[in-house]
């Protein structure tokens, strides 16, 4: 069987949510799961790879599927697989949990080491 292809990237909360849906629904091993680490030599090669793939600029998470097609956007690639394998994200406990109470606070982190970093720009 060819997996669909799976491309997350290392801290980001919408990859952590779609891998989460997948979790929940026991669909993780239908997916070869690629990790872009924003240091490390990762990043680029699979931001690239998708670049020349799909002509688009790599967003997280990014499902190439089996044929060849890019679906992209944790929301969107949820109700996809939702549709697929006959699964209403409602009852997700786990998905509901981080959509509620972790994402947030995880974005909330992201804004704050971004504003801390322009700060640190503009000092120089």
């Amino acid at each position: 069987m060819i997996k669909n292809k799976l491309f997350v990237k290392g801290g980001c909360p919408f990859s952590y949510k779609f891998i989460i849906f997948l979790n929940e629904i026991n669909k993780l091993e239908d997916f070869d799961i690629n990790v872009a680490h924003a240091d490390e030599p990762s990043y680029e090669e699979i931001t690239m790879y998708i670049l020349e793939k799909s002509g688009q600029k790599a967003s997280f998470p990014t499902v190439e599927t089996d044929d060849g097609i890019f679906l992209v956007g944790s929301d969107e690639l949820i109700l996809h697989y939702s549709e697929i394998y006959k699964t209403n994200r409602d009852n997700i406990k786990m998905l509901n949990y981080w959509e509620k109470n972790m994402m947030p606070r995880m974005r909330n982190v992201i804004k704050q080491l971004r504003e801390a970093n322009e700060r640190i720009e503009s000092l120089s």
